[in-house]
């Protein structure tokens, strides 16, 4: 069948020319055919480690839109500055373990004049890979809050049946 074979390849017996039809994803299948092996996902780093410690997902939501506006408007002076005696900060950054750390592990610093503000310093910029792993790391915890309130449900109705 013509369609399922995407790849040909002249191959020459004997001094002359034939069109040999290879299987289609030939080229993409590893050594004698195999297909590749799977590598083990690669250890996190010092800032994923700190971010994915974190286990609510309003404070990731929080963390990704400073970093959001700081990525986005890097010269703007009020998106480079967190204010930990702010309410929504307090309730969110402030109440969850880890929170302040993996801040200080994305690269804020606490501010010499007032210590209940913490900053970035000048030079220093965030992309949007920081953004990304905040969003990241609230995408796996909104996962796993779901497959672990699916079980807790099936759970209670076994034990109802």
């Amino acid at each position: 069948c013509p369609a399922a074979l995407a790849h040909t390849r002249l191959i020459r017996p004997r001094g002359q020319f034939v069109r040999h039809q290879l299987p289609l994803g030939f080229f993409r299948m590893g050594y004698a055919g195999y297909v590749p092996a799977k590598m083990p996902p690669a250890k996190p780093t010092e800032v994923e480690a700190a971010v994915q410690t974190i286990k609510s997902v309003d404070t990731l939501e929080i963390m990704g839109k400073l970093l959001y506006n700081c990525a986005v408007t890097p010269k703007e002076e009020k998106f480079r500055r967190i204010k930990l005696t702010n309410k929504k900060i307090a309730e969110t950054i402030g109440a969850t373990a880890g929170a302040i750390d993996a801040l200080l592990a994305l690269g804020w610093e606490y501010d010499e004049q007032n210590t209940q503000e913490l900053v970035v310093r000048q030079g220093t910029y965030f992309s949007m890979k920081e953004v990304r792993i905040v969003e990241s790391a609230k995408e796996r915890l909104q996962k796993d809050m779901r497959s672990n309130s699916s079980k807790n449900l099936a759970a209670m109705v076994s034990v109802q049946a």
